[in-house]
């Protein structure tokens, strides 16, 4: 969607930008009824609407624009869970600035300079052991310690390295099986770096194993290229596990031994994502209507606690059950703002804009104390505000209210 928009200087967006916007905002509504009929037990949906979703991304994918019709409405059937009707055309929110993008990276609600500085630890630590170690490649080290702290989709520390680990050692056996009598020339060197660094990066980021296999001989032709005369593929196969074993090794000790990311860090991405929806909502009651500004911060606010319960897990070499207990305020918050942004269009109610701001802004300040469900947090609700919300005058958006407070105040559900 963000890439549709071309440069940095402000212009009019064109009919695909809004028609994406608009999509991407029914797709958020569509899930949200989704989870929310899970979260009610189960019921089921409306046999229409899987089809209806195919049509939907056939007639897309045919180069159609979608139109308002194309995606199910939560009424269909009189089976579904209640869905705010869809806005259409959507507002478009305005794109943030470089400097904006960088500040939110370097943000205390931002996971990665935590992730930065430890990484960039184990890599200075790793190459100075290199220098005095009596490797062959001492970058190898390096790009080891580093491998095993760099993320990876469900993967702990220690599972990355092993895998990582395995996938080396079946690469330093097929390269040192292929070139045990041939010594390749540079035009068939470069053929087969070339075509098994495609295959690397062709499967899947989850494949560790995969892609260990196949970027190993890359790296051991490349090298064997670069140092005519010198000790030959068997050679640098035999050192090539040595020196990334040895990485692999220093990262997972880094990693058990320096802290992945803060907790604090984690509390303010929530408090961030639900003082920003807040804001959102208060502009829509407020005004009758979502304010694009305000509801572009509170999406990109949500997308960074998403970040976070995704990293949160990848930094860890022992489960501390921190991403259960962000999964439900994130599915919470990201419900309600899906009401700010679909609820359709009404009259401005100032009084109830006040009343709900501060109802959110009670529970973003809660966030601040500790983890959902913590016992810090529970405490800072039960002295500070009801324990539970005021009714709204909308009854939907009462009740996305109430599950965003029991999802912050319940203890953290069972993985």
């Amino acid at each position: 969607m963000d890439d549709t928009r071309k440069g940095w200087r402000p212009h009019p967006p064109d009919a695909r930008q809004l028609a994406l916007h608009a999509l991407l905002i029914r797709l958020e509504g569509v899930l949200a009824v989704v989870e929310q009929s899970l979260g009610g037990g189960g019921a089921a949906l409306p046999g229409r609407w899987p089809h209806r979703l195919s049509e939907a991304a056939g007639r897309v994918r045919a180069g159609h624009l979608p139109g308002p019709g194309s995606m199910p409405t939560a009424a269909e059937d009189g089976r579904a869970p209640s869905e705010p009707a869809a806005r259409w055309p959507t507002p478009l929110p305005p794109r943030g600035s470089p400097g904006a993008g960088l500040r939110r990276l370097s943000a205390l609600s931002s996971p990665y300079p935590a992730v930065a500085l430890r990484v960039g630890l184990a890599v200075a630590v790793g190459t100075t052991i290199a220098a005095f170690v009596p490797v062959l490649h001492p970058a190898w080290v390096a790009v080891g310690a580093a491998a095993a702290l760099q993320g990876g989709p469900g993967r702990r520390p220690g599972q990355r390295a092993g895998t990582r680990l395995a996938g080396t050692v079946v690469g330093v056996g097929v390269t040192a099986a292929v070139f045990h009598s041939y010594e390749p020339g540079v035009g068939v060197t470069v053929g087969l770096a070339t075509a098994a660094h495609g295959l690397s990066r062709a499967v899947p980021p989850t494949s560790l194993f995969a892609r260990m296999l196949f970027s190993t001989p890359v790296a051991l032709l490349i090298v064997d290229a670069a140092s005519r005369g010198g000790p030959g593929l068997g050679t640098l196969a035999a050192y090539r596990l040595l020196d990334l074993g040895l990485g692999l090794g220093l990262g997972v000790a880094t990693a058990l031994l320096v802290p992945g990311i803060p907790r604090r860090r984690v509390t303010a991405a929530v408090h961030g994502a639900v003082a920003a929806t807040g804001s959102a909502l208060r502009e829509r009651l407020r005004a009758g209507k979502a304010e694009p500004r305000s509801e572009a911060a509170a999406w990109q606010a949500v997308a960074d606690l998403w970040t976070m319960y995704d990293a949160v897990p990848a930094e860890e070499i022992r489960s501390t059950k921190t991403a259960d207990r962000l999964w439900p305020a994130l599915l919470a918050v990201r419900r309600l703002l899906v009401w700010v942004l679909a609820a359709p269009p009404a009259p401005p109610a100032p009084d109830e804009a006040l009343r709900a701001a501060a109802e959110v802004g009670a529970l973003a300040q809660a966030a601040r104390a500790g983890l959902p469900g913590s016992p810090a947090l529970r405490q800072v609700l039960s002295t500070g505000r009801p324990t539970a919300p005021a009714p709204a005058a909308d009854p939907e958006l009462s009740a996305r209210l109430a599950d965003l407070h029991r999802a912050l105040a319940r203890p953290a559900p069972q993985a």
